[in-house]
C-alpha cells in the first residue's frame, strides 16, 4: 500500500490524486489518498496510513502539511515523498525537488533515492513538542507569518510575505537570551530569533550559508538591527551569497539544543505555521530521524 496525503484547497490537488492513483495502478499498489483537515493537517492521516500498513507516504501540499506528517513519520522508517503544492515549499527547495512540476516531483517521490535527513522537535512554554523540518522562530518572522494575508498570498505567492514583512519591520526590541548547548550565546535586546534545520529559503537566499538538513546541527540567527542603517546590514548581509563576515546587527551560532527566553512574549511559528505567543521556546535535533525520497544524486 501506498498513501498520499493531500491538502485538497491547493491549487492543483485533484490532478496530482489522479496521477497518484494511476501510478499505484500501474505499480500494482493498492492507493490510500487522505485528505488534510483545518483541524488536522497532517500528523493523524499520516499516523492512519502507517496504521493500515503503507510502504510510502507521499504529501502533496505546503510546508505545515510536510511538518505535520514528518513528525508523525520520524523514527519509523517509512519514506516520505513530497509534491510541493503551497507557497514556500522550503523542505522542497532544500532537497533539490522541483517546484512548479507536480509531475516530476511525484517521479521523485515514487521512485527517487531515498535520504535521512533530521528532524527538530520544538516546545513553546509548556506546551508539548512538535516537530519541524525547515525553520523555526520567535519574534520577527513569526509576526510575518501570523500577519500574512491569505487571499494575497494566494494570488501573489511568497511576495505576500515581503508585504508583511514591510508591514511589520518597524517595531519595538525586547531582551530575548540565547542559550546553546547549555551555555550563554547571546543576551540583548532583539527583533527575533530564527532557528534552522536547513537553510534555503525563497529566492535561494541562505538564511543559514552552509546549513545541511542532515549535518545533526541545529542553526541559529540573532537579529537585532540599530535604526535604518542596521537593518540594511542585515538585508545587505542575507542577500549576500558569500557572506564571510556578520555585521554586529546579526549573530550565529550551531549546536544541538537552543533554548530562547524573553520577559516578553513573541509570536512563535514552526515551518510557516504560527503557533501563538509565548515567551520560553526550546528546540532539539534528532539526527537522520526521517527517511525522505529526493532526487538521484542530490
Amino acid at each position: 500500500m501506498e498513501a498520499l496525503i493531500v491538502n485538497p484547497v491547493k491549487q492543483g490537488a485533484e490532478a496530482v490524486v489522479e496521477s497518484f492513483r494511476a501510478r499505484c495502478a500501474a505499480r500494482g499498489a493498492e492507493p490510500l489518498v487522505l485528505e488534510t483537515t483545518v483541524e488536522d493537517p497532517g500528523a493523524g492521516m499520516a499516523r492512519e496510513a502507517l496504521d493500515k500498513g503503507a510502504e510510502l507516504v507521499v504529501v502533496a501540499g505546503g510546508d505545515g502539511t510536510v511538518r505535520a506528517a514528518a513528525g508523525a513519520l520520524a523514527g519509523t522508517g517509512t519514506p516520505l515523498g513530497v509534491v510541493p503544492l503551497g507557497t514556500g515549499n522550503l523542505l522542497a527547495r532544500n532537497l533539490g525537488l522541483p517546484i512548479d512540476d507536480p509531475e516530476r516531483a511525484l517521479d521523485t517521490a515514487m521512485g527517487g533515492a531515498e535520504r535521512r535527513i533530521d528532524v527538530a522537535w520544538a516546545k513553546m512554554d509548556d506546551g508539548d513538542e512538535l516537530a519541524f523540518v525547515v525553520m523555526a522562530g520567535l519574534g520577527l518572522d513569526a509576526t510575518v507569518m501570523a500577519n500574512t494575508d491569505d487571499d494575497l498570498k494566494a494570488k501573489a505567492g511568497w511576495f505576500a510575505y515581503v508585504v508583511s514583512a514591510a508591514q511589520n519591520i518597524v517595531g519595538e526590541s525586547h531582551r530575548i537570551r540565547v542559550d546553546v548547548d547549555g551555555q550563554l550565546a547571546m543576551d540583548r535586546r532583539q527583533r527575533g530569533v530564527m532557528v534552522g534545520n536547513c537553510g534555503r529559503i525563497q529566492g535561494n537566499v541562505e538564511v543559514f550559508p552552509g546549513a545541511k538538513v542532515d549535518d545533526g546541527i541545529l542553526n541559529v540567527l540573532a537579529v537585532a538591527p540599530s535604526g535604518f542603517r542596521g537593518w540594511f546590514r542585515v538585508v545587505g548581509a542575507l542577500l549576500s551569497r558569500f557572506r564571510r563576515h556578520s555585521p554586529p546587527d546579526l549573530g550565529h551560532f550551531e549546536g544541538k539544543r537552543v533554548r530562547l527566553a524573553s520577559a516578553h512574549p513573541h509570536d512563535i511559528q514552526l515551518d510557516g505555521d504560527h503557533l501563538g505567543q509565548g515567551r520560553v521556546f526550546t528546540a532539539r535535533v534528532d539526527q537522520g530521524a526521517l527517511t525522505v525520497r529526493a532526487p538521484q544524486g542530490a
